[in-house]
């Protein structure tokens, strides 16, 4: 977890990145513009290319929170995901400076940067996935990954000419307008009984799961842990869990009745369920109800 510092560190940093660059932009000038000197900016983190890193899991964390808190109180599955995609908006038209650099300047700085930003892209694919079902049910099963690519497309279209050609829009209204959008189309392709052109067998994050061994899934969890919005104490415990279940892993006859039960208590969390069922499926077994 970022402390003040290092935020305020990042905040600062990504305003000179949006205005001069990333590649232009020094750290000499980062830690003048946040008023301290260029040796204590080393005291919080590494490296420029550390910096970026820690820039885009904060901002990630950020929005992940908010949709997390969105999804708690709002038990209307079309109403929730018109307020995240409102919200993911409101913070895109808010960072857009720094979005259209990184699309500029298309940032590879490193290996943990990349990774980040592949795994964002999974759990944006997850997020829809279970918006999607949430609304549509088993219904849409058939044609669900061609419901993902759709909605994917209308909102990702808009961002493209709200970021890059800068179109103004009412973005109280955006969630609930696209989320109409994808009912005409999801609608359409049921009444028409349309065939998939897109089938579930080609969904990007089970093939990337099923890639990953017990210690990369693990490591998944604990950094989708820190993005829930929880206090630190509750935060630890999850942690231990995961510890738990990475030992009974490494034993030469792991238990999987104790895992199954330690699973339990990370599954009710939606942002982490995916890996709870590639830990259980790893282990020959099913999540407890």
């Amino acid at each position: 977890m970022l402390n003040p510092k290092q935020i305020k560190l990042i905040e600062v940093g990504l305003d000179l990145f949006a205005e001069k660059g990333y590649h232009t932009t020094s750290i000499q000038e980062i830690a003048k513009a946040a008023g301290i000197s260029k040796g204590a900016f080393y005291l919080y983190f590494q490296s420029k290319e550390d910096f970026i890193t820690s820039a885009f899991q904060y901002f990630h964390e950020q929005i992940t929170k908010q949709l997390e808190q969105i999804k708690r109180t709002n038990d209307e599955p079309s109403k929730s995901l018109a307020d995240q995609i409102t919200a993911i908006t409101e913070y895109i038209h808010a960072h857009k400076g720094f979005i259209t650099m990184h699309l500029r300047e298309e940032i590879s700085i490193s290996n943990k940067t990349d990774q980040l930003i592949k795994q964002m892209k999974t759990e944006n694919f997850q997020w829809m996935k279970d918006s999607i079902l949430a609304i549509y049910g088993e219904k849409v099963s058939h044609i669900l990954l061609d419901c993902i690519i759709q909605l994917d497309g209308l909102i990702n279209g808009y961002f493209k000419w709200i970021i890059i050609d800068d179109i103004k829009i009412d973005r109280s209204e955006f969630g609930a307008y696209i989320v109409r959008r994808l009912d005409n189309l999801v609608q359409s392709m049921l009444v028409e009984q349309e065939n998939a052109l897109a089938t579930v067998d080609q969904d990007p994050v089970g093939k990337r799961m099923q890639q990953l061994d017990i210690p990369q899934i693990l490591l998944q969890l604990r950094e989708k842990i820190k993005t829930l919005p929880l206090d630190r104490s509750k935060i630890t415990e999850l942690n231990q869990v995961v510890d738990e279940i990475e030992v009974e892993a490494n034993k030469d006859e792991p238990k999987k009745l104790l895992i199954q039960g330690l699973l339990v208590h990370l599954q009710r969390y939606p942002v982490v369920h995916d890996e709870c069922e590639h830990l259980a499926a790893r282990f020959n077994m099913e999540l407890l109800d």
